[in-house]
């Protein structure tokens, strides 16, 4: 029979490697039931993503205020410039969180293909 595969078809290993590639860094870990190994890639990844979003947030604010305080009219183009002023102040903390989830995502997708079948 020809066509695409079943979800039955598919690996666990694949599963496991979809999941941590679609989902969220060390989620394909427990499907294989490697739970401390995949806490290894989801705990700093999940700190890191919630100092991200954190700092949007209070950049969100920021916003929000001087739109309702009238000092930032409802224009796309200003409300634009001034994300973009916000972001040029982040700091190194944003940007090594930002490093921390891009690194535990690549590494766990790695290290689902490296497992041993």
């Amino acid at each position: 029979m020809s066509g695409s595969p079943s979800a039955s078809s598919i690996s666990k290993r694949t599963q496991a490697l979809l999941l941590s590639a679609l989902v969220f860094p060390g989620s394909g870990h427990f499907l294989l039931g490697r739970k401390a190994r995949g806490c290894l890639f989801l705990v700093p990844a999940l700190v890191a993503l919630l100092i991200v979003l954190r700092q949007i947030m209070a950049r969100l604010d920021q916003i929000m205020a001087q739109i309702d305080s009238g000092a930032l009219p409802l224009d796309v183009q200003l409300i634009a410039e001034k994300v973009d002023a916000l972001s040029a102040n982040d700091g190194p903390a944003m940007t090594v969180a930002v490093a921390v989830l891009v690194v535990c995502w690549l590494a766990s997708i790695i290290d689902i293909f490296l497992i041993k079948p």
